[in-house]
């Protein structure tokens, strides 16, 4: 509790996040404790961080942790701990590494379950639960591929993962979602071009298809933002520069000011956008993407999310959407998603119909007793979706 911050009592806590949160946990450490020092791993030097109970530590930075052995921790809180899904990648093994030297772990994410079954195995090995301890292909054999074999691991994790749902924040408002389709005036004529050209091959075809669909939804979102009521904010989720570049310069042009926060900025530029935007009733859209802004920041003064393209995960979406419906949030919470007619934009919506499925199969299971028998959903191949589109041409 915060009277007892500063008490010799309490754990050495280390915190492990992306490098965009540290400031965001510094700040939020310091408003329960202010009396506490909070180290920040990369920005302080090693031996100050022995004097300090809190240390923050981003992904990136866990080598220099794992070699400084005298430097002790009673606690390790791993925030968005669905970037360790990955057992063979350098941030996951160092983080295991100091797993073993750390008798309490607790692992923070929105989205356990991005995609596969599988990648819960990791987060239970380094949580602790024995299921960790199961050999990687035991337990695709096991838990993988049914929903029967899913059911079963719903059932192995209750009373393991603590889920928490939006319904205990009794004040707060509704999400709606609402899909926008769109013919965009100027035609598909880019993105036909793209489909048709057979040099390329298909992730890459993909990610050119997003970006011209991108294209086409921009004067959609500027008119949406142009057509606003007063007090109206907006998060605009984007996955490509060219896009959010584009987005700055129109919206400008209109004299509407926005901010943006991209994968390049350093933490600090970051925070200061996020603060701009939280704080300055001028300062009305933020611009950013799924994967800069879409996890582990507040933007509870936005009450309108567009997304220019979709997320690969129904998790991954929510999430983003979840920076404004959140704790904090005192208006309801629109969500506009613009899909261009007769592109992969439908595939993609399927797609994330099937992996929904999928993590309530699981995640959701845990927290719920289904008794009703599913409706099987088709899940679409990525190599699929170029052929689909093709077809409806």
């Amino acid at each position: 509790p915060p009277e007892c911050a500063g008490s010799p009592v309490l754990p050495r806590v280390l915190v492990l996040c992306p490098a965009s949160l540290r400031i965001n946990w510094q700040r939020e450490i310091n408003a329960v404790y202010p009396n506490d020092l909070v180290g920040m791993v990369g920005q302080d030097r090693m031996e100050m961080l022995h004097g300090c109970r809190w240390v923050v530590a981003n992904y990136e930075r866990l080598g220099g942790l794992v070699r400084e052995m005298d430097l002790h921790f009673q606690v390790m809180v791993v925030d968005e701990a669905h970037y360790l899904k990955e057992h063979m990648s350098g941030r996951t093994r160092n983080a295991f590494v100091l797993a073993c030297r750390i008798p309490r772990r607790f692992l923070v994410t929105g989205t356990p379950l991005l995609s596969r079954e599988i990648e819960l195995h990791t987060l239970l090995r380094l949580s602790g639960h024995r299921l960790g301890s199961l050999r990687l292909n035991d337990f695709r054999k096991r838990f993988t591929g049914s929903r029967e074999r899913r059911a079963e691991l719903a059932s192995e994790l209750r009373g393991w993962l603590l889920r928490r749902r939006k319904d205990v924040l009794k004040d707060l408002g509704t999400k709606d979602r609402q899909v926008r389709h769109l013919s965009p005036a100027e035609g598909l004529a880019g993105y036909l071009e793209v489909l048709a050209d057979m040099t390329l091959g298909v992730m890459p075809k993909i990610v050119k298809l997003r970006q011209s669909l991108e294209a086409l939804k921009l004067q959609f979102i500027v008119e949406a933002i142009e057509s606003r009521s007063s007090g109206d904010k907006f998060i605009v989720f984007c996955e490509y520069m060219a896009t959010a570049k584009a987005l700055k310069a129109a919206l400008a042009a209109l004299g509407v000011v926005c901010v943006t926060l991209v994968g390049s900025d350093a933490p600090a530029a970051r925070q200061r956008s996020i603060d701009a935007f939280q704080q300055d009733p001028d300062t009305t859209v933020f611009i950013t993407t799924t994967a800069a802004g879409g996890v582990g920041i507040t933007l509870t003064a936005a009450n309108i999310v567009l997304f220019a393209s979709l997320p690969w995960t129904p998790a991954l979406m929510r999430q983003a959407e979840d920076r404004a419906y959140r704790l904090g949030q005192k208006r309801d919470v629109l969500v506009l998603v613009p899909l261009v007619d007769q592109t992969i934009d439908g595939q993609i919506w399927a797609l994330l119909a099937s992996k929904t499925a999928l993590e309530q199969d699981v995640v959701e299971a845990v927290c719920t007793e289904v008794d009703a028998k599913p409706t099987k959903t088709a899940r679409p191949r990525v190599a699929d979706m170029l052929a689909m589109t093709a077809m409806a041409e």
